[in-house]
């Protein structure tokens, strides 16, 4: 099996999303909690309630782009799949379409499934150059199945 993600996926997934959903999450609570006469301006519903708001848009944002990336890795007959919890084992005939988005110097892939699995009907990955070509120039075959299709 080969690695084709990148090691910032468990940065993006894990790491950067647990810190700042516990900091706002305190914050946000210090903000309902604490009486007016301790923070005037923080406490105010004019502040707060905004903030709430914006809070729960960014906490979602997170939730639906950088929490639903997986690690991936190859092999010669299948690939697998993690959330870093649970791993699944798929099979290449199950892709039906790659689509390779560069985005801030690195390349979001997503592998469109023609069924629904346990990760859903798509699987969202960082993928890291190097090792992602180093594996298709190494297997043909399966480089062939995996015509990506790249939005710019």
């Amino acid at each position: 099996m080969y690695r084709v993600s990148s090691n910032l996926t468990v940065f993006f997934k894990l790491f950067l999303p647990t810190v700042w959903t516990v900091f706002f999450s305190a914050f946000t609570a210090s903000l309902f909690l604490a009486s007016e006469d301790q923070l005037p301006f923080l406490t105010s519903p004019s502040f707060k309630y905004p903030f709430l708001a914006v809070f729960i848009l960014l906490f979602l944002v997170l939730y639906f782009t950088l929490i639903q990336l997986k690690r991936v890795e190859m092999g010669a007959d299948f690939y697998v799949v993690t959330n870093y919890f649970k791993s699944y084992r798929l099979i290449y005939e199950d892709i039906e379409k790659v689509s390779v988005t560069p985005f801030l110097g690195l390349r979001i892939i997503v592998f469109r499934l023609r069924a629904k699995g346990s990760f859903g009907n798509k699987i969202v990955f960082l993928s890291s150059k190097f090792l992602y070509e180093s594996f298709l120039e190494s297997h043909p075959e399966i480089a062939g199945r995996l015509n990506p299709i790249t939005n710019i």
